[in-house]
């Protein structure tokens, strides 16, 4: 669908675009280096009390058993895919008065983010911004480590009005898994979505986050054919607002030895129909 520029205005460069995307980089590599950094404080305080229950348990069958099994679950529960969440579908739509678009599939701007530590830890990512869908995967994998995923899409929005109220909605489809395996260790698996919303003035510079929200999809597995979000607002027309939809996960374990090991993974599968945008 061709959107009329009278009403959300006109597109920003690829230059805005690129500046914007090298920002979330940046923002994730933070948000990651410092959730390294805290669970580095955990793992220092869990060391002592780990440790000496190890080192009791060195050399029972028992043990090396419950490790094998755990193992062999988290391995096996890695290569599952949740079957791809219900399409909804939506009509496009824009009217004049209070402004109403609603964005549809092929979407202007796609993203996608990861990182990892270890030897086989692995954060994969898939954006496909025309056709609304997008998915993510972090997991430790056998011997451990960190791993952290983020994925959008979404588009751009000149309010007409002087000052106003900016509504976002958006009902993903969403798929899910969040899962951890310990024996004698812990392990951290989480998962997000949300919409993010960012200031620029009209000749492309950044100001701020206007709406940064992230609430967690679930835990364990499932899925939802519309998971409802909603943001708001103030808005004026010396600005123009880059508008996502956002998800991610993130996965943290020391993976596996012969008596004690951990791992853990957050997948997630979404696809987003529409992106509604309102200002009053």
């Amino acid at each position: 669908m061709k959107y009329d520029e009278r009403l959300i205005g006109p597109k920003p460069s690829d230059a805005v675009l690129a500046e914007s995307k090298k920002r979330l980089n940046a923002m994730f590599k933070k948000r990651f280096e410092d959730l390294q950094a805290r669970r580095k404080e955990q793992r220092s305080v869990e060391a002592a009390s780990f440790g000496a229950m190890r080192d009791l348990a060195k050399q029972d069958p028992k043990l090396a058993a419950a490790v094998g099994e755990a193992k062999k679950n988290a391995a096996a529960r890695s290569k599952i895919r949740a079957k791809p969440p219900q399409r909804k579908k939506v009509e496009g739509r824009q009217h004049i008065g209070s402004v109403a678009v609603t964005l549809v599939p092929p979407f202007p701007w796609g993203w996608q983010w990861n990182a990892q530590t270890g030897e086989d830890a692995t954060g994969t990512t898939n954006v496909d911004a025309n056709a609304g869908t997008m998915s993510f995967e972090a997991y430790t994998g056998d011997n451990g480590k960190t791993a952290a995923t983020a994925v959008a899409v979404g588009g751009y929005f000149q309010p007409l009005a002087d000052n106003g109220i900016l509504n976002v909605f958006a009902t993903p489809s969403v798929s899910y898994m969040e899962d951890t395996w310990t024996v004698f260790d812990s392990a951290h698996a989480g998962n997000f979505i949300g919409i993010y919303v960012g200031q620029y003035t009209l000749q492309g510079e950044f100001v701020q986050a206007v709406i940064d929200q992230q609430i967690h999809i679930g835990d364990g597995d499932g899925s939802t054919s519309g998971f409802p979000l909603v943001g708001v607002a103030p808005c004026d027309s010396d600005h123009f607002y880059e508008i996502w939809v956002w998800a991610g996960g993130d996965a943290e374990a020391d993976g596996w030895s012969a008596f004690w090991g951990s791992a853990a993974l957050s997948f997630g599968q979404l696809t987003v129909p529409s992106i509604s945008i309102f200002a009053f």
